[in-house]
């Protein structure tokens, strides 16, 4: 379970199956700019799930 963008950075750096691509990069980026307030956690969500979608990641939103 994710609960934060942190907990989403934390899986896209240590159990990722595609570490390369825009999508990946965009949601690395989005995760991160959240610590500074530079993103919303809505924006990072979407980069995220975009990110799932490319790499073909099943993700349910609870």
């Amino acid at each position: 379970m994710i609960g934060s963008a942190e907990d989403a950075l934390d899986l896209l750096f240590t159990n990722w199956p595609v570490v390369g691509g825009a999508a990946f990069v965009l949601a690395m980026e989005a995760c991160a700019g959240t610590a500074t307030g530079a993103v919303t956690e809505g924006e990072a969500q979407s980069a995220f799930l975009a990110a799932a979608r490319d790499a073909k990641v099943v993700c349910r939103i609870a």
